[in-house]
């Protein structure tokens, strides 16, 4: 939707066709822009099953034979392999894979699916990440040696809608979250976090913003641990952030990321952030400049930066206000829209060239 809304293929016939339905109302937004009949939908689950995954090779080989694309972009991995193994029966038509993650999740078929990918990168024709540390992790992943056009696509656009106005504490400390319910994201750090702090007498309560196949097992760690009580799962919200801001800290625990679009939108509106550095954080994140930065999967060392961290107000200040700024600046309408128009250059002139 950030691509669109801000001009990217707004001169081409896009179709779009949707693996699997998310949440919110992205789906009525794309409809929108681009029509009710270019959005086709191979299965309404927000899960993509292997038998879904067949059912994108049909229909994105029906799709291919009835509109002639000369461009297919493939986002996420299981679409890439769909959509690889789709193309190499249409040589004729450029293959543009879009990485958001270097590794795969944990999975059974984790394997299978890394060989998959390797072994159809040779169809691949450009690639696009969504940060400069997803694009140098994932070259790794396009074994077969040839040209292969590059590029980096912003996914997020600081918006100046909302900021963070006062940093003072009143207890409890008030903690906030937010992402997809998976086992990357490592909210299970956070629910430890919340009872090392309870244990040492701290109040503090944590909100979670986001929806996801995890979420019950979230929620029976915080029953475990003995902090239901202190944990909210708020659920899907659009703009998050417009409820984050009343707040004190933002966490971000994964132990992989792409971009991180929800780190990227806490620093946005000027939350102090305790992270983690994966993905797109060793791009915009610098420890003790706009954020706190603490290792992977480690409750305790977390516990500890958000008692330092709510016991030092002018220090959030700064954190917050140092990372507000640092967004606007980096990532702002006019330097992403010039992105789109050199990359969209570049991908017509590709399409249309003798192979």
């Amino acid at each position: 939707m950030t691509i669109l809304e801000n001009g990217f293929l707004r001169d081409t016939n896009l179709y779009v066709l949707v693996f699997g339905r998310g949440d919110g109302g992205l789906r009525q937004r794309l409809i929108d822009l681009i029509g009710e009949e270019k959005l086709v939908e191979v299965t309404p689950d927000a899960r993509l099953s292997l038998i879904g995954m067949v059912r994108g090779v049909v229909a994105l080989a029906k799709m291919i034979r009835r509109i002639r694309p000369q461009v297919v972009i493939l986002s996420l991995k299981q679409a890439n392999i769909v959509g690889r193994g789709v193309l190499v029966f249409h040589r004729n038509v450029r293959c543009v894979a879009f990485e958001h993650i270097a590794r795969l999740e944990r999975h059974p078929s984790v394997h299978f699916y890394r060989f998959l990918l390797r072994a159809l990168s040779f169809r691949v024709d450009e690639v696009w990440a969504d940060c400069p540390t997803t694009l140098a992790r994932t070259r790794s992943h396009y074994p077969w040696p040839r040209q292969r056009r590059e590029a980096v696509m912003p996914l997020f656009i600081a918006s100046a809608e909302a900021v963070k106005g006062s940093y003072r504490i009143v207890e409890p400390i008030r903690l906030v979250m937010a992402g997809r319910l998976i086992r990357r994201k490592r909210f299970d750090v956070a629910i430890d976090a919340l009872a090392l702090l309870k244990a040492r007498g701290i109040d503090a309560r944590c909100t979670i913003f986001g929806t996801g196949p995890e979420g019950p097992a979230i929620l029976a760690r915080a029953v475990a641990a003995k902090v239901a009580d202190r944990l909210c799962l708020a659920g899907f919200v659009d703009k998050w952030w417009r409820e984050a801001l009343h707040h004190d800290i933002f966490l971000q625990t994964s132990e992989e990321e792409g971009f991180c679009l929800v780190a990227a939108e806490a620093m946005m509106v000027g939350l102090p952030m305790i992270t983690t550095v994966v993905g797109g954080l060793n791009d915009y994140s610098t420890d003790d400049v706009n954020a706190v930065h603490v290792p992977i999967g480690k409750a305790e060392a977390l516990s500890d930066a958000i008692r330092g961290l709510a016991s030092d107000e002018g220090r959030r200040r700064r954190l917050g206000s140092d990372a507000a700024a640092g967004m606007a600046e980096i990532y702002s309408a006019e330097a992403a829209r010039r992105t789109y128009r050199e990359v969209g250059t570049g991908l017509a002139a590709a399409a249309v060239s003798p192979r």
